[in-house]
């Protein structure tokens, strides 16, 4: 029979984590799933792990050769055979309810395309945090924008025929932010999103998850952020927004002329009031708000500093 679920489940080669991230998908409350484990080029004692669980749920997808995870999760994406997909990661625990819970909110609300949920950070020395996210579609479109804040990769169930309508992949040129690079392209193509206000993941922190390493992030972000600002603000010419996107970074190095040219087309976006993608205006407000006032303290500070106009302003540190 069809199963109701597919997780996506790509596996780099490292074991820490494995065994307990597939023993939370396998013993979900709901279990009509099956589970598209990716080998991505993984060693012999990685796919032993796998291989040890005796579940018919299981299915197995070994690539020859490591090509990212962004290609093993559009392997999963083909090979998919239910009416939708949960998206999940092998260092972190999905809680008992995660499947039964989505499935039902889908099942309920036929026009949404995607649907998140809060989750709990668990950090390496065991401590754990609260991860919250928005909740309304607009508010989760808006906060596309900071990239970071709007929805939880291992955390998103999709609505399968929409992804296939629209022969969607993760970008492979990507090895951060491909997972918000996909969800800003399900935005543009009409996807609606929705985030539970209840904990359904452990999202688990330690010193191999890539976002640990903050080398060329501000690249990765600003290709994902100039998908969005034609969307929200189409009066924009290209150099405002490439002046917008240099301000959003997080250690921007402006010249005072790019800063006090910031601070005026951040105004002028501000004054956009109509909605476009279902995006929540007072939010993108807010946003704009920020780091208006960010690169306006950055002026400040290189005002007090020697040297004329066109010089660098003073590094920002990233937020918080």
């Amino acid at each position: 029979m069809t199963p109701a679920i597919s997780v996506i489940f790509p596996v780099g080669d490292r074991a820490a984590f494995l065994a307990e991230a597939i023993a939370s998908i396998l013993n979900q409350s709901f279990a009509n799933f099956e589970l598209l484990v990716v080998l991505d080029g993984v060693s012999p004692p990685v796919q032993a792990i796998v291989e040890s669980f005796q579940d018919p749920r299981i299915r197995i997808i070994a690539l020859p050769v490591n090509l990212g995870v962004s290609t093993a999760r559009n392997a999963a994406l083909r090979a998919a055979r239910a009416p939708y997909m949960a998206l999940m990661d092998s260092d972190d625990v999905a809680l008992p309810r995660r499947l039964e819970r989505q499935f039902a909110w889908m099942q309920a609300h036929p026009a949404l395309t995607v649907c998140g949920s809060n989750a709990v950070k668990l950090r390496k020395d065991g401590r754990r945090g609260p991860m919250r996210y928005p909740q309304s579609d607009g508010l989760i479109k808006a906060r596309l924008l900071l990239v970071d804040s709007a929805i939880i990769n291992p955390t998103a169930m999709l609505r399968s025929d929409f992804v296939r309508a629209h022969r969607l992949q993760y970008d492979a040129n990507m090895p951060r932010d491909q997972d918000h690079r996909f969800f800003v392209e399900m935005m543009r193509l009409g996807a609606s999103f929705h985030g539970l206000q209840e904990d359904l993941l452990l999202y688990r922190r330690h010193p191999g998850n890539i976002t640990q390493d903050r080398t060329g992030v501000d690249a990765e972000k600003t290709r994902v952020r100039e998908m969005i600002l034609p969307l929200y603000f189409p009066e924009l010419t290209g150099a405002m927004c490439r002046v917008l996107l240099k301000g959003f970074c997080e250690r921007p190095t402006m010249t005072r002329e790019e800063g006090a040219l910031f601070v005026q087309v951040a105004e002028q976006a501000a004054q956009e009031q109509r909605v476009f993608r279902g995006e929540d205006r007072t939010e993108l407000r807010r946003i704009l708000a920020h780091y208006r006032q960010r690169v306006l303290l950055a002026l400040a500070e290189g005002a007090a500093q020697p040297g004329g106009p066109g010089q660098p302003t003073a590094p920002l540190t990233p937020d918080p």
